[in-house]
Formats: structure tokens, sequence, C-alpha cells
């Protein structure tokens, strides 16, 4: 399988070529969620994934940290629907 990989632009400015995962929505609170990989390894092997929110401006997204515990929350129930499937 292919990977595809996204341009994303920090919150600095700074613009990355990832691996994206994939895009998952928290529809209850209307976000947007990036799910990536710089193609990092934990010490096990384990891919090392990142998630960031991904915010509208000027007609592209921009990564932004997600603030509170209750946002992370959601993210790790959405991620848990997504693998029960």
């Amino acid at each position: 399988m292919e990977k595809e990989m996204v341009r994303i632009i920090d919150q600095k400015g700074i613009e990355k070529t990832v691996e994206l995962i994939s895009i998952i929505e928290d529809k209850d609170e209307n976000n947007k969620y990036l799910v990536y990989s710089k193609d990092e390894k934990q010490k096990n092997g384990n891919l090392i994934i990142y998630v960031s929110k991904a915010v509208v401006r000027e007609n592209s997204y921009v990564l932004a940290n997600i603030e509170s515990d209750e946002e992370w929350r959601n993210i790790k129930r959405i991620l848990s629907e997504i693998v029960s499937r």
C-alpha cells in the first residue's frame, strides 16, 4: 500500500511533508483532526503518530494544538470507535 504524503504548516509557519494516516472528525464539536506520522519509531519499533487540530485559514488547513483534556477525551473516543469497527 502506497503512503499518502501531505504537506502541513505548523504553528510556526514551517512547511513539512508527513504521512497522512487519517482525518477524523468530531461532528458534535465540528472539529477536524489530522492523524499523521513523521516516519519516527519508538525504541520498540512502533510507529509514533501525531494528532493535531486542523483549522481552516485562507482556504487551507493549518495545524493547531489540542488544548483541553476534554478535547483529548473526545479524540480518544473517536479513535476507539474506529478501532472497534
